[in-house]
């Protein structure tokens, strides 16, 4: 079994190295002839072909390398003793021999030679070289003919030095030419040589099919990222016909108040700066509030923009050099860290600036995103956010700039963009990556969660949000709702006239605001339902129409059955007596409130996220603890829109926005934007607004109008809206048992034992609003019951009190 079993190649080459060791043995020894002694002859044999075959191929480089058909040989006699041959007069007659005998093909015998003196001094076999010396003439003959046969050469003095074939290359080309014909020829000695090459070279036809197939994949993969790059080119094209010729922007300067272009910074292989202008960026604006789409009331001014400050600083650009160079040691560091690819375009942007990455083809996403630590570290940078840029094949790494532009609120507030915006509660966030502003509108937000750690700017940014409503809404328009446990940043807005109640800082009272909220959007959906209109917009625009018409919405309801004919008795109630403006309800902390309150205060956010957009309502929450048990999934998941300053882990940054990316920003105003109905996430840079700007503009709204409190927001007897109406349509205010007209209401209903709100409008001659909350009064008393569903009330009191209730 032994003998029959195959042989393993490493045991016997194993064995092949033993024997050649104990064969230098014996032969140092003197020992005598033995297979091993053989063995080491055939070794020292095939050194000394080696070293032999290397001389001649140098002596045939030098001697072919150097010929000059001036000099002396077979076929030219010359007086002239100087050799310019480098191998001598035998080098000289030589290579004029070998030229003329055999042509240009014999250039090809000092490289073949040279080969097999590397494989006879690294030990090949024998048998090997014999065959590549018997293949050689063949292939010589074979190459003369087909150098023969293409590209003649003329000049030469001699009439086989015209012929890159030689005398042999002639010969057989003319005999072969006239036998198979001149095609055939070339066929024939095309194969002959190409048989002969793969018997003097080491590759295989094998080795030729794989080759070509790698070549056919190099050049489609090439064809393809050709195509897409002309694609690619091609969209942008379109892009830049379709847009401004200017749509980046760069920075701020004032005095114009403007924002200027961005450099596009464009990197093949050195990175040029192109700067493109726009005649409209130096449009310049007045330090006063320019005239909105939005209804003014009568007499009320809104604040200009001269009560914000202005950024006079000069700050200095980035040179087309630093640029440069930051792209060339990103590029260099990554490749460091084992990733390829080029920095393909620069964007400069007022805090950071973002490098376009080009992956090489094979690397993965991810191994750029998890460098993000080590690059940063590399490039001595305090953090460096890498995100893929949606729609496209690059990878933006954005990295800080070393001086970063301060943006003010009154930069933002005077653009253009915020003049014309058409959304009815829009507010400056601050500018993109790239200078651009961004502005959003909380009627489409609808609401917005707020997160960032201690001097993220986070309270900044809700600031910069009341401002930009400030600047836009009349008292008519907007009222605020404002909840601060921390009794420190929105303290600052009390009796200002768009206040619905004094800052609340009491988070039992924080909560019974938000019940009240709840209210307050239920009997505004049932305003609506009976207007036959869906939305507040709806709502208002109907009713300004009536009221230019000079009627007033009303409805018509049974107040009870006539007692001689039996028939139902219809009256005129009436819907609305004003417009309903925008609330929005700002809360600065709500970990506070979910501390004190957690259930109560979780249940009134989630009815108003889920149901409130409609009616007009909206909130804007804010917390610099951003956990689980504080962002509760029921906060979270009605609330699509979200702003995240820098917080303090990944966890964090999940828990806001569902992505990592938030614990990589830089603080100051920097935040990621998730807007609702947007696929990606955007970086921005807020607006600054200090405390002494707030002040300002809260002082000039005071001394506009005063505040008309409604005390059921925070009283635990909540009145709902029916105080809100009274309290904002400056009807006759709230209603109390001392009230004479309340005593005169109990006399008038137990004389005549007919209780309805129309009843006592026309009898006491009171508005709707006076009538409604006396009823409601009476009912709570105990003095008349609910009404049924033809509207009917029972009437408790039978005689009238002597001396009030």
């Amino acid at each position: 079994m032994s003998k029959n079993r195959p042989s393993n190649p490493k045991f016997n080459n194993q064995n092949r190295q033993k024997n050649k060791r104990k064969a230098q043995n014996s032969y140092k020894n003197g020992a005598k002839s033995t297979p091993e002694t053989s063995d080491v002859v055939s070794f020292r044999l095939l050194e000394i072909v080696g070293l032999s075959l290397l001389t001649v191929s140098v002596f045939l480089f030098l001697a072919l390398g150097s010929y000059n058909f001036k000099d002396p040989s077979l076929n030219n006699a010359t007086p002239s003793l100087q050799i310019n041959n480098y191998a001598g007069l035998f080098g000289a007659y030589l290579s004029d021999f070998l030229l003329t005998t055999f042509g240009a093909i014999i250039f090809v015998l000092p490289v073949l030679l040279l080969m097999y003196a590397v494989e006879c001094i690294m030990h090949k076999k024998i048998k090997t070289v014999h065959e590549k010396f018997m293949t050689l003439p063949f292939f010589v003959i074979a190459g003369a003919v087909m150098f023969e046969r293409f590209n003649p050469i003329a000049g030469y003095p001699n009439e086989y030095y015209s012929h890159n074939g030689g005398m042999l290359g002639v010969f057989i080309y003319q005999k072969l030419s006239l036998m198979i014909g001149v095609i055939g020829t070339t066929f024939l000695c095309f194969m002959v040589m190409l048989v002969c090459s793969l018997a003097l070279t080491n590759f295989s036809t094998h080795d030729v099919a794989r080759g070509l197939n790698c070549l056919k994949r190099i050049v489609l993969r090439f064809m393809k990222y050709t195509a897409i790059k002309f694609l690619q080119f091609v969209k942008h094209l379109k892009q830049r016909k379709v847009t401004s010729p200017a749509k980046i922007t760069r920075a701020f300067k004032e005095p114009s108040n403007s924002f200027n272009q961005t450099k596009m910074v464009e990197n093949k292989k050195k990175i040029t700066l192109k700067i493109e202008n726009n005649s409209s960026s130096n449009h310049k604006h007045e330090d006063k509030q320019e005239a909105l789409p939005l209804s003014l009331e009568e007499g009320y001014e809104l604040p200009p923009l001269n009560l914000l400050a202005s950024n006079k600083k000069v700050y200095k650009e980035l040179s087309e050099n630093e640029l440069n160079q930051n792209a060339r040691m990103i590029e260099d560091q990554l490749r460091n860290f084992g990733v390829e690819g080029s920095v393909t375009k620069v964007c400069p942007g007022p805090v950071i600036t973002i490098y376009e990455l080009e992956p090489a083809i094979g690397v993965k996403t991810a191994q750029v995103l998890n460098l993000a630590e080590d690059l940063a570290r590399a490039m001595s940078a305090v953090s460096i956010r890498i995100a893929p840029i949606p729609g496209r094949t690059v990878i933006g790494i954005e990295l800080p700039n070393e001086q970063r532009r301060m943006l003010t609120l009154k930069q933002m507030l005077s653009t253009p963009e915020f003049e014309k915006h058409k959304g009815k509660l829009a507010v400056s966030l601050g500018v993109d990556t790239a200078g651009n502003p961004v502005y959003t509108d909380l009627a489409k937000t609808p609401h917005c969660l707020v997160a960032g750690t201690t001097g993220s700017g986070k309270s900044v940014g809700v600031n910069a949000m009341i401002l930009s409503l400030l600047y836009r809404m009349t008292p008519k328009q907007l009222k605020f709702i404002m909840v601060d446990p921390k009794m420190l940043e929105l303290s600052v807005y009390n009796d200002i006239p768009h206040m619905l109640a004094p800052v609340v800082t009491d988070p039992a009272k924080a909560s019974q605001a938000l019940k009240w909220a709840v209210k307050e959007m239920e009997d505004r959906y049932r305003k609506m339902s009976e207007m036959g209109v869906k939305n507040i917009s709806s709502f208002n625009e109907k009713f300004e129409k009536l009221e230019s018409e000079g009627k007033i919405p009303s409805m018509q309801i049974q107040t009870g059955f006539d007692p001689h004919t039996g028939k139902p008795i219809m009256e005129e109630k009436p819907i609305a007596t004003e417009t309903m403006p925008y609330i929005v309800v700002i809360i600065d902390e709500l970990a506070d409130l979910m501390l004190v309150a957690g259930k109560e205060v979780e249940g009134s956010i989630a009815r108003i996220a889920q149901m409130a957009r409609a009616a007009g309502i909206h909130l804007v929450i804010a917390t610099q603890r951003p956990s689980v048990d504080v962002i509760t999934g029921l906060i979270k998941a009605n609330i699509p829109s979200r702003m995240s300053y820098k917080v303090t882990s990944k966890i964090d940054s999940r828990t806001v926005l569902d992505q990592m990316g938030a614990e990589k920003l830089l603080g100051m105003g920097d935040m990621l934007f998730m807007e609702n109905g947007a696929p990606n996430l955007q970086r921005v840079h807020g607006a600054f607004a200090d405390e002494d700007e707030c002040l300002d503009v809260a002082a000039f709204l005071r001394q506009q109008a005063k505040p008309s409190y409604v005390q059921a927001v925070t009283s635990e007897n909540s009145g709902g809206a029916t105080e809100f109406a009274n309290s904002s349509g400056g009807a006759n205010g709230n209603t109390n048992q001392n009230d004479p007209v309340y005593q005169s209401a109990i006399e008038l209903i137990a004389r005549e034992q007919k209780a309805s709100t129309s009843f006592l409008q026309r009898s006491l001659r009171i508005g709707y609003n006076k009538a409604a909350t006396i009823m409601d009064q009476l009912e709570a008393d105990g003095l008349v019951g609910p009404a049924s569903a033809t509207g009917k009330r029972e009437i408790i009191i039978q005689t009238p009190p002597s001396d009030g209730y």
